[in-house]
């Protein structure tokens, strides 16, 4: 990263690193004679160690030393802050992403209801909610301020004009520098009559898989994959809240691309579905 220090009748110039990061410093620099009434600006780069010590270490202040043959020792300035002299901070910005366990969206009633939980959330500003009818374009429908709190933490935001037919969710997660990502599409079907539980996307690309239950009671249901050797490589239990849910799946790294059985049971329900992994 570069920095700069603005001074005035300067001859020679020394940095030194704080903050407990280990860091290069070098000094004395000779700059030579500077008439009076002059300023010289010393720009100069600075390399931080990664990983950083200490690992939870925030900001970087750095501080020159002007010295002479007639005038005393005078620390260096940093121009964009009062007052004169002071060091120059510099933040590092190592923000942690935030960390989803679960998003969830199912009809409750007449309305959406979403549900998410966050395992890490130290620089989340807000949670914004967009929607979608085709899955394409989104539109925000509302927003969560995030807690700041440590821990696992609990969300909610309930769509009260869903669409009918198809209801395509997604989360815009802000951070607190402005930054922000978008979490994986979830989908809603209302008023539809259709198959009880639909695996999506089919084929999959990665390793996640939305598990649509349609029109189904409250309960647990079990997901389990089978190979075409018949063997049983993943389990999955399933909280479904009633009616029609979409819930996202992440399959364990051994499973290789090919193709599978998925079985969705609960209840006295049993249905089977063809999974393509790629």
């Amino acid at each position: 990263m570069k920095h700069n220090n603005i001074f005035h009748s300067t001859l020679a110039f020394a940095i030194t690193m704080l903050a407990g990061i280990s860091c290069f410093a070098q000094g004395p620099f000779n700059v030579g004679t500077i008439n009076p009434g002059d300023s010289i600006v010393i720009y100069y780069d600075v390399t931080i160690n990664n990983p950083l010590v200490p690992p939870n270490a925030i900001s970087l202040s750095h501080q020159g030393t002007v010295s002479g043959s007639n005038f005393a020792n005078v620390p260096t300035n940093d121009p964009s802050t009062a007052p004169a002299g002071d060091a120059t901070i510099t933040l590092l910005n190592t923000p942690l992403p935030v960390v989803f366990s679960e998003f969830k969206a199912y009809q409750k009633e007449n309305f959406v209801a979403l549900t998410w939980k966050i395992v890490t959330e130290e620089n989340a500003l807000k949670y914004e909610i967009e929607k979608s009818g085709d899955a394409r374009v989104f539109t925000k429908i509302g927003e969560v301020m995030a807690t700041g709190g440590s821990g696992v933490i609990n969300y909610g935001f309930t769509d009260e004009q869903p669409f009918p037919g198809n209801n395509y969710y997604r989360l815009k997660v802000l951070d607190l520098d402005a930054t922000f990502t978008f979490t994986r599409i979830v989908k809603v079907a209302i008023g539809e009559e259709t198959s009880a539980g639909i695996l999506y996307p089919n084929p999959v690309t990665g390793k996640m898989v939305n598990l649509e239950l349609r029109n189904l009671a409250k309960g647990q249901y079990d997901v389990t994959f089978i190979n075409i050797s018949g063997q049983t490589i993943f389990t999955k239990k399933i909280e479904h809240a009633g009616g029609s849910a979409s819930q996202l799946i992440e399959l364990p790294e051994h499973i290789s691309t090919g193709i599978y059985n998925a079985e969705i049971k609960g209840g006295n329900m049993k249905i089977y579905r063809k999974l393509v992994v790629k």
